[in-house]
């Protein structure tokens, strides 16, 4: 007769709980990985709100060499309208005429000097940094909405991971419950019990129905059966490669607890 499965090694060398902590683990380190990310996010934002500052600068400069090139011009012409205005009063005494060009003349140098500080400036240059600014932004913004997409994936992923250590654990609970030990194979592979497990899709009775529940004690995975075949095997609810032997002896037994029941329906 084969060895009775102890629960208590079943519970403590399961494939399955290495297979959790695995996953717990990779649960870990995309948490951290999403920590790095968000950190990152947060630097480019404050990278464009910086940028976008610069540039509100730079138009601000811009406009105020603007107003100083049309106030240039404006004294250009003042100029020229007193030149003017000092030749039509040729009656003047020309020591006053030679005050007024003297004053007129460093006014105008004054000007020119204030004119080539403003060229050194290069407005042109200054327009070129804000369309590399504009570009820059531009770019940023692609940058964030890619990290956003990917910390969108990074969450389902984790959510998807998790999804599949619960419904791991649900089967580590679900077989350490399983009390109802009758055999197990001779290189303790596979492991047979009777269930009274009721499917999604069935009505819950009083009585609940007879199954057999065959575990593969290597990689956790377990399936139930469906109903006992013509030809004395079992038909389980999905398809598993399971040797004939176990197939057999799941017959053998569904059969028997079927006979059972009937012998307590005559009584």
């Amino acid at each position: 007769m084969a060895q009775v499965l102890n629960l208590k090694e079943l519970r403590s060398s399961s494939a399955l709980k290495a297979e959790i902590q695995k996953l717990e683990e990779d649960i870990q380190q995309l948490k951290e990985q999403m920590g790095r990310q968000k950190l990152l996010e947060k630097k480019l934002n404050d990278d464009i709100v910086n940028h976008k500052k610069d540039f509100d600068h730079l138009e601000k400069q811009f406009a105020h060499f603007a107003g100083l090139e049309t106030e240039f011009e404006e004294l250009q012409q003042e100029l020229q309208m007193e030149r003017l205005e000092k030749l039509i009063n040729g009656d003047k005494k020309d020591n006053q005429v030679n005050v007024q060009v003297k004053k007129a003349r460093d006014d105008l140098l004054k000007v020119q000097a204030e004119l080539k500080e403003l060229k050194k400036l290069d407005p042109l240059r200054l327009k070129r940094q804000v369309t590399d600014l504009k570009k820059k932004n531009i770019d940023q913004a692609k940058d964030n909405k890619n990290l956003s997409s990917a910390l969108v994936t990074e969450r389902k992923e984790v959510k998807e991971l998790t999804n599949e250590k619960d419904r791991l654990e649900a089967e580590v609970k679900a077989s350490n419950k399983q009390t109802n030990f009758f055999w197990e194979s001779e290189d303790g592979k596979w492991a047979l019990y009777e269930t009274g497990l009721v499917l999604k899709d069935e009505t819950q009775n009083e009585d609940p129905p007879n199954r057999i529940l065959c575990l593969n004690r290597e990689n956790g995975v377990s399936i139930v059966s469906a109903s006992l075949g013509d030809d004395d095997k079992v038909v389980w609810v999905s398809k598993m490669d399971i040797p004939d032997e176990i197939v057999i002896e799941a017959g053998k037994r569904l059969k028997m607890m079927a006979a059972k029941d009937e012998e307590e329906d005559d009584d």
